[in-house]
């Protein structure tokens, strides 16, 4: 989980075991285009070119 990222770095979205075979964007990677401060903290994520609201919860360090 991060909790702040910085803007511009990169991350993997990420759900849980049960949840991940109907999200199609697990797993895949992005870059912070807006990091939310306040509640509810969801972060600005642009994955191929679109960008997603991901919550913080959702957000892991992208390997590698």
């Amino acid at each position: 989980m991060l909790l702040n990222p910085r803007v511009g770095s990169t991350i993997q979205v990420w759900y849980a075991k049960h949840y991940c075979a109907g999200m199609p964007l697990h797993g895949k990677t992005g870059i912070v285009r807006i990091a939310g401060r306040a509640k509810p903290r969801n972060h600005g994520i642009e994955i191929d070119g679109m960008l997603y609201c991901v919550p913080c919860g959702n957000c892991r360090k992208a390997e590698g």
